[in-house]
Formats: C-alpha cells, structure tokens, sequence
C-alpha cells in the first residue's frame, strides 16, 4: 500500500511538472541594432550613441516601458551599436515604444527617434554629417 501511495505521488508530481513548465512561453529578446554611417555612406567607427527616453516627450511609451531608460554604446569596427532592451518593458506590457537617440561623431550630433518592437531585433541606420 505504501508503494502504491509513493507511486503515485511521483507520477502526480512528474505531470504537475512537466505541465507548469511546458505551459511557460519563454520571452524573446528585444534588441535594437543602431548603424553609423557618414554623409559618403561609409560606416563611421567610434561614434557615440545615446539610447533614451526624453521625459517630455512621453506618450503611449510611459504605459509601455520603463521612462528612465538611458544606454549609451559605441559603434564598433562594422560601425553599429547594439542594445539589449528586453528588460524596459513593464511586465504585462505589448506593443511599439518609441525612443530617442542621439549618435554623435566628430563634434557633429545627429538626433532621432526608433520605433521599438517588442521581441524582436530593432534596426535602423542614422546618418551623421
């Protein structure tokens, strides 16, 4: 009887694993790929870029994201910058949010906007005079 009890338990805790874990979707990254490039199209190494929210100009972002993201990265030798974004999202959060950029090179500042798509890798190009 004893056996028969033990039994079934293991078997009742083996299901009740697999189907807690089975049920969990995992999350996707969320990234965004920023590339540098001069007024010549050439790729600019170096150049700084400054990922943020500016906080007046906070719209359908504020219920999406975390406000007070601020990455800065430079751009390697392919001339992009890449940034892992998947933790600004508020849980329970979906949808775009926008965010500025500011790329600077060379004492020359060029600013922007992205539109970011959650899970899923983000690019956009920024030219630079």
């Amino acid at each position: 009887m004893k056996n028969l009890i033990r039994s079934i338990s293991v078997i009742a805790l083996v299901i009740f694993s697999l189907l807690s874990f089975s049920s969990c979707e995992k999350e996707k990254s969320t990234t965004i790929k920023i590339t540098v490039r001069d007024a010549n199209n050439a790729l600019v190494i170096g150049a700084g870029v400054n990922l943020f929210v500016d906080p007046l100009s906070i719209t359908n972002t504020e219920s999406t994201i975390d406000s007070k993201i601020t990455q800065y990265k430079t751009t390697d030798y392919k001339g992009e910058a890449t940034f892992d974004v998947t933790t600004i999202y508020k849980a329970g959060s979906a949808g775009v949010a926008i965010l500025d950029l500011e790329v600077t090179s060379e004492g020359s500042t060029t600013q922007t906007v992205i539109k970011v798509e959650k899970e899923i890798e983000n690019t956009q190009t920024v030219y630079v005079q």
